[in-house]
């Protein structure tokens, strides 16, 4: 039995994961594991790209403030996340971009909106004044540091298995953190913590 068939059934015995993982990447310290399949980012990074979605200046920012006079007692989370798979959608047609393409990214805005509603735990409406209170930056703050020695808030560990440690991470975490980013600034008109 190979390192993946055996990584496989552990990750099923151990971890109750059903679904199919491949062996992405070994060396002498970890493993590690993805669903996705291989040219995953590449197809991420050329549906992001070609999407122009974070691009400077920001085009989420203004799709949102667009938005915003258009839904003034909604959440601003709820209005960036709205206005983003909105802005994917009417770029998908007019770049050349499959329905799929535009899934692999609106699905990452999904993730960081749902993020974003627990960092900005207030609630802010976008018609409403809104300063983020000291703890909302601190939860913005703490949800980047949260960090280790082998990974981030966008990678998962599962243990050790056969003496190394398991992990699966986000493929398109760099795309997340900058979307993090925009949304924070369109929800609160401020840069993002430090």
């Amino acid at each position: 039995m190979t390192t993946e068939e055996r990584l496989r059934r552990w990750l099923a015995n151990e971890h109750g994961i059903a679904g199919s993982r491949r062996l992405a990447r070994e060396d002498d310290d970890r493993l590690l594991v993805s669903k996705f399949p291989p040219g995953f980012i590449a197809r991420v990074s050329e549906a992001v790209e070609r999407l122009g979605i974070l691009a400077d200046p920001d085009p989420l920012a203004a799709a949102t403030a667009a938005r915003a006079s258009h839904h003034p007692r909604e959440s601003r989370v709820e209005n960036w996340r709205a206005a983003a798979c909105d802005l994917v959608r009417e770029r998908t047609d007019e770049r050349g971009l499959t329905d799929e393409d535009a899934e692999l990214v609106t699905t990452g805005i999904e993730s960081v909106a749902a993020l974003m509603q627990a960092v900005l735990w207030s609630g802010p409406v976008v018609g409403d004044l809104y300063e983020p209170a000291d703890a909302e930056s601190d939860a913005y703050r703490d949800a980047l540091a949260r960090t280790d020695a082998s990974g981030d808030i966008f990678t998962r560990h599962y243990g050790a298995f056969e003496g190394r440690a398991v992990v699966a991470h986000c493929p398109g975490a760099p795309y997340a953190r900058a979307l993090l980013e925009s949304a924070w600034r369109a929800c609160t008109g401020t840069p993002p913590p430090a």
